[in-house]
């Protein structure tokens, strides 16, 4: 990808400046109050954290009026981050958290400290700010699955319509019409066609096993392949920041605390939120803020459990042994759900050596912002994505069938890259940092990016059977929480992979592949059998080597465990939750979307509380 490794070889941080964006996000607000007397401001509504559904909440209660809070831990974003293209130079920046998880020893095992790390942003936005842009609300079926009542697709679908800002609607069937709206303050769009043969052949190669093109994720269908819609627009990412933060009438409402730690929420000894504690600006000063309505935790799924146990909120167990006073007995941090991924790599020959293209390129333009602006709209074949329910897979035919109303719930999605030859070798530190891939692995891969382009393919598990936990590591709030994912604990959730990777090995052999020279990688990886040996086997062990996190954690501060349906935290008054801890199962697709919606939709609930 030219404009990644233009980032990548230049530098990303100065000449992003040159990008100036365009994108005037709001002031940060100076807070103040009397440590002495424990006497902060006050605001009708706090909001704690400005991500997927943070910024949302707050924007709307601002927008109606309201007096409004957000409280943010990082800053504005790099100006890179609205590059498209960038997206991959995103983790590991200063913009991401990157947490550590704890090792379960049976996935992640080629990982650093065999185990995942937990990508977070850190910024106005949040992970809308460095997450892969894709808008997948997952199928209709997740939904009415939750069983809660209020929450079925026909609850939810107003929402994703009210905030979608859909500009191509021109470019997709009659049928998907009555699924999309085109005025939403998120505008969002098909990503900038890519000049990469593979984008079309990865689609050919789909065709050839039978998979359905289907023009729209979020429409009619959601199985077969697609070029996916994204979180862009005129070729620049759309986080919340972009779609609700910088909104004219939003920046003359709303109040936003940059560089602001949440570190508590403030109880009374009647169980009423009255505020929160956070540590503010460079002085690192302590401060008490108050919410004469109520108090809102956007903080994700990884961090408001963590607020909330340092509160006396969740398992009394874990809250007794670390010496916190209990408020109330919930299971927050409990049945933590991700889409764990498995990356396989494809070895295809680079007839049109790409790499020295780039290097041309770079060396002839004096102006990386314009190659930047210009080239940076496409995320070359990353934005060609499958779903398939690998049970109505016919391994014997090697087509997908579609013979039971169970075929139209996918239960693995792909996604791919696409490195040009030698790309993996310039790269090779930086993948270690930024992806977190022991030596081994990498000079692997390098060795044979010397003479071949290879094509990554992911392989993800949509509705996991593993499950995890958060928990408190400290009661010192700077402390990060202790992060126990639990990959691949169910041996049902490895078997779903190597379905989908068996059907990644059939891709290859497809037409045009096979004219590509295609084949799969077959890494050496401790502890694995040969795949000649026994090829199920081998790809088994392989899974539990290269498991990679999508980021879509939920679950820890569930709806209807943790949660009322109305998103309050129950037995403590004037505490909501709004982020993808509040869904008490994955979405399959992406979370952005849903949680995006959830925010919208918890704005409504405490406006028309207040109401009433």
């Amino acid at each position: 990808m030219l404009v990644l490794l233009l980032l990548s070889v230049l530098g990303s941080t100065h000449t992003a400046v040159a990008l100036s964006s365009n994108h005037s996000l709001p002031p940060g607000v100076t807070l103040s109050g009397n440590i002495r007397e424990l006497d902060g401001e006050e605001f009708e509504y706090i909001v704690v954290g400005a991500g997927a559904a943070g910024a949302p909440v707050a924007a709307r209660l601002a927008l109606a009026g309201a007096s409004v809070l957000l409280v943010e831990a990082g800053g504005d974003p790099d100006p890179t981050s609205w590059v498209p293209a960038a997206f991959l130079s995103l983790y590991g920046s200063d913009m991401d958290y990157q947490y550590e998880t704890i090792s379960n020893n049976v996935s992640c095992l080629s990982l650093l400290n065999r185990a995942c790390q937990a990508s977070r942003g850190k910024c106005l936005g949040g992970s809308t700010t460095t997450n892969y842009m894709m808008y997948v609300r997952g199928n209709r079926h997740d939904y009415d699955a939750m069983n809660i009542t209020g929450w079925s697709w026909k609850h939810m679908e107003p929402y994703f319509l009210r905030y979608e800002g859909l500009q191509d609607l021109n470019l997709l069937p009659p049928s998907s019409i009555p699924y999309h709206n085109t005025t939403g303050t998120m505008k969002i769009e098909f990503f900038k066609q890519s000049n990469d043969p593979w984008h079309s052949k990865l689609i050919n190669g789909y065709e050839a096993l039978n998979f359905p093109r289907n023009p729209d994720v979020n429409g009619v269908s959601q199985i077969g392949v697609s070029r996916i819609i994204g979180y862009t627009y005129n070729n620049e990412r759309m986080s919340t920041a972009r779609g609700y933060l910088g909104r004219d009438d939003v920046k003359r409402k709303l109040k936003v605390a940059k560089y602001t730690r949440c570190t508590g929420v403030i109880i009374d000894d009647d169980n009423v939120t009255r505020g929160i504690t956070v540590v503010h600006g460079p002085s690192n000063a302590t401060l008490r803020l108050y919410a004469s309505r109520e108090v809102i935790l956007s903080a994700g799924a990884l961090v408001t459990p963590q607020l909330l146990m340092l509160s006396g909120i969740g398992p009394a167990d874990h809250l007794n042994e670390m010496g916190i006073p209990v408020r109330v007995d919930l299971p927050v941090g409990n049945n933590m759900k991700d889409h764990a991924l498995v990356s396989v790599f494809i070895k295809v020959e680079d007839k049109l050596n790409l790499l020295k293209g780039i290097l041309n390129t770079a060396e002839k333009n004096s102006s990386l912002a314009s190659i930047l602006l210009t080239r940076g709209g496409s995320i070359g074949v990353t934005d060609v994505v499958s779903f398939v329910n690998t049970l109505c897979y016919d391994f014997d035919k090697r087509q997908l069938t579609g013979n039971s109303s169970a075929c139209e719930l996918p239960t693995t999605q792909y996604f791919h890259l696409y490195a040009d030859k030698g790309m993996i070798a310039i790269r090779g530190p930086e993948i270690k940092i930024r992806m977190g891939l022991d030596d081994s692995v990498i000079n692997q891969l390098s060795e044979i990016n010397k003479k071949y382009a290879v094509i990554t393919v992911s392989t993800i598990v949509l509705q996991p059977k593993s499950s995890g936990t958060v928990r408190l590591a400290s009661v010192d709030p700077f402390q990060p929480p202790a992060i126990f994912p639990n990959y691949l604990s169910d041996d049902r959730d490895v078997e779903e992979i190597v379905r989908g990777i068996r059907i990644t090995e059939q891709l290859t052999q497809t037409p045009t592949f096979k004219a590509a020279g295609a084949s799969l990688m077959r890494l050496e990886l401790k502890g694995c059998p040969s795949s000649s040996q026994d090829s199920a086997a081998y790809w088994r062990c392989y899974a539990r080597h290269l498991t990679y996190s999508t980021f879509h954690s939920v679950g820890t501060s569930a709806l209807g465990r943790v949660l009322d349906a109305r998103l309050r935290v129950l037995g403590v008054a004037r505490l909501r939750v709004a982020d993808a801890g509040a869904l008490p199962r994955l979405p399959r697709g992406n979370t952005a979307a849903a949680v995006i919606a959830l925010g919208e939709r918890l704005a409504d609930f405490l406006l028309d509380d207040n109401i009433n």
